[in-house]
């Protein structure tokens, strides 16, 4: 358990989401989400807290991407700028060396700070290690020859993080015990891949995510079902989507300490905001900084790359030149 003292910075991360307009296309809109309300006009939490729009163009011409975009959030580096170009999907090299240099995982552990990864690998866990992968100085991946295929072209952005700050990541063991939680925390997919586990409600993954947060400086939380149903599913389920996000950043707020606890939430490009496209936007996306010392992240946040510099300074790591 982490002294009482120390501060403690929750970073949940939604793929996808932008700020769009009050208007029966945005899902966040026709929810009418008390805690997620990402549309023009309503932009605060139900105590006041103001929500933040921030820029994920980052001065580079197209449209807003996820890898180039997350590279960017968790590194504090322009990386499309870098590139010169808005990447999708996966990092290439260029991108891993920046990340592995930059990762805000890194850098907190470096520093002798408490920092985790909260998602779950299920049946996988054991490939994402020093023995089966690295990534060295020059970006370039070194696999074992055990290391599945499959994954060798589908290594994301957190996961190549992960691997760069040499965290062993959770497994499923890890969600029988109530530790850590799946990217679609419900478990209702792994249970249709055959996975036992049980099923999770918002509230329980919020309790999950509190309870792990006692142990940690900080603990980031990756959801990129947001995007995933943006780019396939029913306006109506994405409304239910949004409706549990909400549930879950409720009960999470209601467990959490205003004055120790700080939560931190954000996203990489627009999509679900606008259901009348199946592409990312180009609508600023929403930064909610609930909790200790919330005004001043909150004011030193513009951009994506300001969200590293921003906790790193607040947790007393860095300072903002980058």
């Amino acid at each position: 358990m982490m002294p009482k003292n120390k501060k403690r910075l929750i970073f949940i991360f939604l793929d996808g989401v932008g700020v769009g307009d009050p208007s029966d296309k945005n899902p966040f809109y026709a929810a009418k989400t008390e805690f997620l309300p990402f549309y023009d006009g309503n932009l605060c939490l139900p105590d006041g807290t103001p929500i933040k729009k921030i820029d994920p163009l980052l001065d580079v011409d197209g449209i807003p991407q996820s890898a180039s975009g997350q590279a960017a959030l968790y590194t504090g580096e322009n990386v499309p700028k870098l590139l010169g170009q808005h990447k999708g999907s996966y990092p290439n090299r260029l991108m891993r060396k920046v990340i592995k240099e930059k990762n805000i995982l890194s850098r907190l552990k470096n520093k002798g700070l408490k920092a985790v990864f909260l998602n779950v690998y299920p049946v996988y866990t054991r490939f994402f290690t020093d023995q089966h992968i690295q990534i060295r100085s020059s970006g370039e991946f070194h696999f074992s020859p055990e290391f599945p295929q499959q994954f060798k072209r589908r290594l994301s952005v957190t996961t190549c993080m992960i691997i760069s700050a040499g965290q062993v990541p959770f497994n499923e063991k890890d969600i029988l015990a109530e530790r850590a939680i799946f990217q679609e925390f419900s478990n209702r997919w792994l249970n249709e891949k055959g996975l036992p586990l049980p099923e999770f409600s918002p509230e329980k993954a919020a309790e999950i995510i509190y309870n792990t947060s006692r142990h940690y400086e900080f603990i980031l939380y990756e959801f990129f079902q947001t995007d995933l149903y943006a780019h396939r599913r029913s306006f109506d389920d994405q409304v239910q989507l949004v409706n549990d996000l909400n549930r879950l950043v409720k009960k999470l707020l209601s467990l959490l300490n205003l004055q120790t606890d700080t939560l931190l939430l954000t996203s990489d490009h627009g999509n679900l905001e606008d259901s009348s496209v199946r592409t990312h936007t180009l609508n600023p996306v929403p930064l909610i900084v609930w909790g200790n010392q919330g005004d001043e992240l909150r004011d030193g946040i513009h951009a994506l790359t300001d969200v590293t510099p921003t906790i790193l300074t607040f947790l007393g790591t860095a300072s903002h030149k980058r």
